[in-house]
């Protein structure tokens, strides 16, 4: 576990609803037969104690990449699905620039043609498209902040007009607006840069343990994603408006992953 909210979350009145550890007590429900313990890292140790093959963990919601399929074991079947990077935005400033919240806008355009601010978390990969768009905007105002409460002090940038549009993933907007009271003031736009959907798989720890604790995970996600408890814990953690893009994309990927 990492302590990064709404994933895990730690210390507050939704203390333990956090999307992935949400999914972590729908597995140990599942293999009532299995002990799960537990460990806290910090989210920038995580990949490379999981690395570690004299270690035994195995890790929720990760990315695969080349690099990381050499030295992790992962699942074959993803562990989490939720909606790719978006941006939060004031409602008002929205309605001023006739956006409309229901339909995927450009992010290249918003810097380019309404030449609005934006906040980024600095050393974040948001994939190849949105990253290139931030990295060429080169006369944009572009503020991009350090650490690892970044996101909080950029939503209050947001709540207090200092910023204009905030990059980051929907449910970490809505958890965050959630949290500090600014729900009815913020809104989120999906991007037209951004894949449709955002992926993660279990990576376990690439000796024999692992590989077999990967297999058995992996039988245990075919049995859990069709479950109506799965699919609430996904959507958990987005606003009203995108709850219903996530739950199309859902279903259009299992009807093609049927056929």
């Amino acid at each position: 576990m990492v302590d990064f909210a709404p994933y895990y979350i730690m210390n507050d009145k939704y203390e333990g609803t956090g999307r992935d550890e949400s999914v972590i007590k729908l597995l140990e429900k599942a293999l009532p037969e299995v002990s799960f313990k537990r460990t806290l890292l910090p989210a920038s140790r995580a990949v490379h104690e999981l690395s570690n093959p004299h270690n035994n963990y195995c890790m929720l919601s990760l990315y695969q990449n080349e690099h990381r399929k050499q030295h992790i074991q992962f699942t074959k079947h993803s562990s989490t699905v939720g909606l790719s990077p978006s941006i939060a935005i004031r409602k008002e400033l929205a309605a001023k620039l006739e956006l409309d919240v229901t339909k995927p806008v450009s992010l290249k355009s918003l810097l380019d043609d309404k030449h609005l601010a934006l906040g980024v978390s600095m050393s974040r990969s948001f994939g190849a498209d949105i990253d290139s768009v931030i990295n060429e905007s080169h006369d944009s105002n572009i503020i991009s902040r350090p650490g690892r409460d970044t996101l909080a002090s950029l939503t209050y940038m947001l709540q207090k007009k200092r910023i204009d549009i905030l990059l980051g993933y929907p449910s970490e907007h809505y958890y965050l607006a959630h949290s500090m009271g600014f729900e009815d003031e913020l809104t989120q736009l999906s991007l037209t840069e951004a894949p449709a959907l955002s992926v993660g798989y279990i990576g376990c720890t690439n000796n024999e343990q692992g590989k077999e604790t990967a297999k058995l995970l992996d039988e245990t996600l075919e049995k859990i994603a069709h479950t109506d408890a799965f699919h609430d814990v996904l959507v958990r953690w987005l606003p009203d408006n995108l709850q219903p893009i996530l739950e199309k994309r859902l279903k259009d990927r299992n009807e093609s992953a049927a056929h």
